[in-house]
């Protein structure tokens, strides 16, 4: 009789065990399954990340590029500014080396200076100078004094040269070469030399016969001036030391041309 039931139990608990199989296992074996959820689970957070970190990529991507093209146009700027700035640099520099030219204000300063030939030549029969009147500068800036709020006027570069005699010394001046000026006659502007150098002339400064040949430019403002002007080179009377003679003076007249 017990075996009977010993029979019947083990019966039962293996009919037990294989109901338990087919319903899906044990409690342990649902324990393990657990974990293949939770990682199906994050997986989708993982993905969204990845994409969270390609759009702040894609991000920056674009706003360096951004950063590139406006760099690339601030130099295009930059370099065209530099470009205009030389350009107007080297306008200056070559109006600063012109002979004559000047921005300083004053008469004829809303002109370009001209040249005019004149080329008259003169001889001093008691001395034997040789004096040729060689050009005319017309129209040159000047700062002058009596130039100042004078529409009328104009500074007048004269350009002469010398040959001197050898019968006497002494010196053939720049005061000795005259313009005139609405009847009156006026020799150099002894203030003016400094602007005919910074022009790029050579100042007359006289020329002592002993020396020999000189050329070189006077500067003659005249207060009212016209297309043409007349001047002349006039040897004062001389007296020779040690003797009782007299040089009488010498005159030559010439003109200046309309520029």
């Amino acid at each position: 009789m017990s075996r009977t039931i010993i029979a019947r139990g083990a019966s039962l608990a293996a009919i037990t065990l294989l109901a338990l199989t087919a319903c899906g296992g044990t409690e342990d074996s649902d324990a393990e399954r657990e974990p293949t959820g939770q990682a199906d689970e994050q997986a989708p957070e993982q993905d969204s990340g990845a994409d969270a970190a390609d759009d702040e990529a894609d991000d920056r991507a674009d706003a360096e590029a951004g950063d590139a093209e406006a760099a690339e146009a601030d130099a295009a700027g930059a370099e065209g500014s530099e470009a205009e700035d030389g350009a107007a640099a080297d306008s200056d520099a070559a109006d600063a080396d012109t002979p004559g030219s000047s921005t300083e204000d004053g008469a004829g300063s809303d002109q370009e200076p001209a040249t005019v030939d004149i080329g008259t030549e003169f001889t001093d029969e008691e001395t034997g100078d040789v004096i040729t009147v060689v050009s005319a500068l017309r129209g040159n800036s000047t700062e002058y004094y009596a130039a100042s709020d004078n529409p009328d006027g104009e500074m007048i570069y004269l350009e002469v040269a010398i040959t001197p005699g050898e019968v006497y010394g002494g010196v053939v001046s720049q005061s000795d070469f005259v313009l005139d000026d609405d009847g009156d006659e006026v020799n150099y502007a002894a203030s003016a030399d400094d602007e005919l150098t910074a022009a790029g002339y050579d100042y007359f400064d006289g020329a002592p016969r002993r020396d020999g040949e000189a050329t070189g430019y006077i500067p003659i403002y005249v207060e009212t001036t016209g297309d043409t002007l007349t001047g002349a080179y006039v040897r004062p009377e001389m007296k020779v030391l040690g003797e009782d003679t007299t040089v009488p003076e010498f005159r030559g007249e010439f003109e200046i041309p309309a520029a």
